[in-house]
């Protein structure tokens, strides 16, 4: 798997050419256009994480506790209990929920309390990264090129912009460089990002999503029970 470098490499070859920031403030600007493009892949095919959990007794367990679950984005898939390698017991939905309290988001079992000894195994979905070290992304070899032209994209987007902004020049020659540029990098940006559209199985022109039905924020101190 391709380290943060590996990214940054790519977004260069893929966007080459002199860029007007400062070394720092374009390692910053390339490193956000990195993170731009997980977080994008992420709604397109998360990390789907399998994970066993040690019982204790209860009804409830802190998802916090999760090493990958992320609030606002993280779904639960499957619970299984007793935890059998040879012959997965998977839960019926009805036997667990997901609720919400101002102290944090807990998986609370409806008919089971797991015991200190034993253990149940969730699956459920996660957004992509990479560790603490920046030596490893998440993201699927087979997913890579394609992620890395669309942090590209996002990048060139970014370059665009600040061409656009750049108009304002008291030289006249100067002032339509910068207007070219700007739509260069604005072009550029659509087909880098049609480049993963095109991997992922997307169409951007398509229609929308389905619109769905979120409840409301829980009141102080009252409990949301969700799926």
């Amino acid at each position: 798997m391709t380290v943060l470098a590996g990214y940054i490499t790519a977004i260069e070859h893929l966007a080459p050419g002199t860029y007007p920031w400062e070394a720092s403030d374009l390692a910053s600007k390339e490193t956000l256009a990195v993170t731009m493009a997980l977080k994008t892949h992420s709604r397109h095919r998360p990390r789907v994480i399998v994970e066993d959990v040690n019982g204790n007794g209860g009804f409830d367990y802190d998802l916090g506790s999760l090493d990958a679950w992320a609030d606002d984005f993280s779904v639960m898939r499957q619970v299984e209990y007793p935890t059998d390698d040879e012959n997965a017991d998977i839960l019926e939905e009805d036997a667990w929920q997901i609720y919400e309290t101002p102290g944090g988001n807990f998986l609370r079992f409806l008919e089971y309390t797991p015991k200190a000894d034993e253990d149940f195994r969730v699956t459920y979905t996660a957004p992509h990264d990479f560790s603490g070290d920046l030596s490893v992304c998440t993201v699927k070899a087979f997913d890579e090129e394609a992620v890395q032209a669309l942090a590209a994209a996002q990048f060139c987007r970014m370059l665009s912009i600040y061409y656009s902004q750049s108009q304002e020049s008291t030289i006249a020659a100067d002032s339509v460089d910068h207007k070219s540029r700007a739509s260069e990098y604005r072009s550029q940006a659509k087909m880098l990002k049609q480049v993963y559209y095109d991997h992922i199985g997307l169409n951007p022109d398509g229609p929308a999503p389905a619109v769905s039905t979120v409840a409301a924020a829980p009141v102080t101190d009252r409990i949301r029970l969700t799926h």
